[in-house]
């Protein structure tokens, strides 16, 4: 094929729709992050709360509140300056600031016991996510659909204690539904 304007056009148009799809990613990052915590909710817990671990109910809840109270802020400054989003990379590598401290703050959470494996794992998935937005790669937004869902009971248990949380409310954060 020869090199025409509209075949030019029609590919400008084509990543520029791409561009703009990712960018709609970044703006519901929050939201999808949230949902990952309420999807697993419903579960009746005996035991009375998973402390005994590496750290308490209150303070892992506070501590990922807090984590996603900062991601939303930072979230909002990055899309104040959204004109010099320019292309793919350029937005990828704007994000991936605010995407990269929310990976390192949620994996310094101490979580219970019952939620040690679960953190470890939906953290590896945001660490992998900043470094690949680091990379420039804005389609790593895709792969928090990978992040996996917190252990049966543990959303109904941590959203007790979430709804009185400051920063979940400013973050409009949910454990469960």
């Amino acid at each position: 094929m020869g090199r025409d304007g509209a075949g030019s056009n029609n590919n400008r148009g084509t990543q520029l729709m791409v561009f703009r799809t990712r960018l709609a990613w970044l703006l519901l990052a929050p939201a999808m992050l949230a949902m990952v915590f309420a999807a697993c909710g419903g579960g009746d817990d005996d035991d009375g709360g998973g402390g005994g671990g590496t750290g308490s109910d209150e303070a892992f809840v506070a501590s990922i509140c807090k984590s996603f109270n900062t991601f939303s802020t930072d979230l909002d400054k990055v899309m104040k300056d959204a004109s010099s989003l320019t292309d793919e990379k350029a937005a990828a590598k704007k994000f991936a600031e605010p995407f990269d401290k929310l990976a390192t703050n949620f994996a310094n959470a101490k979580p219970p016991k019952d939620l040690k494996d679960w953190h470890s794992d939906a953290s590896k998935v945001l660490k992998d996510a900043a470094k690949a937005m680091k990379d420039g790669d804005l389609a790593a937004l895709e792969n928090l659909d990978d992040l996996p869902d917190p252990p049966s009971g543990a959303s109904d248990r941590l959203e007790k204690i979430a709804k009185d949380n400051k920063d979940c409310q400013a973050a409009d954060f949910a454990f469960g539904e």
